[in-house]
């Protein structure tokens, strides 16, 4: 449970969730919508997937994903976001400022958020 505790994945839906009420209200904010969201993207999305893994495959809290599990949530999320709904829908465009926020998001996740829980031990 830990894991859906980070101070940094709970800044990330917060900010994902004031973006939306933002939009919702016909109030956007610039800036903050149009690519801070890009660069949380990419830590939530991580970090819901970390979860799902120490919970219900792996079993650990040690567990940590690999260099390669975030390189490819980074490709999917450009891949779906950025070249996929583009094609298919006009309400989507596609960005290439937000693919590089992708990859600071994932470098981001792989340095700073991606660790074991750490056990608190009870003083005897």
């Amino acid at each position: 449970m830990k894991t859906l505790l980070n101070k940094w994945f709970i800044a990330g839906c917060l900010v994902w969730l004031l973006i939306f009420l933002s939009r919702k209200t016909g109030h956007p904010i610039p800036y903050l919508n149009g690519y801070i969201d890009d660069l949380f993207a990419v830590p939530v999305i991580c970090n819901l997937a970390l979860f799902s893994l120490r919970r219900l495959i792996v079993k650990s809290d040690h567990y940590t994903l690999s260099p390669g599990h975030v390189i490819f949530v980074v490709v999917y999320v450009t891949f779906a976001f950025e070249i996929l709904l583009p094609m298919l829908s006009k309400t989507y465009t596609a960005d290439w400022l937000d693919v590089v926020l992708y990859v600071i998001g994932g470098v981001f996740f792989y340095k700073v958020m991606n660790r074991p829980v750490i056990e608190e031990r009870s003083v005897q």
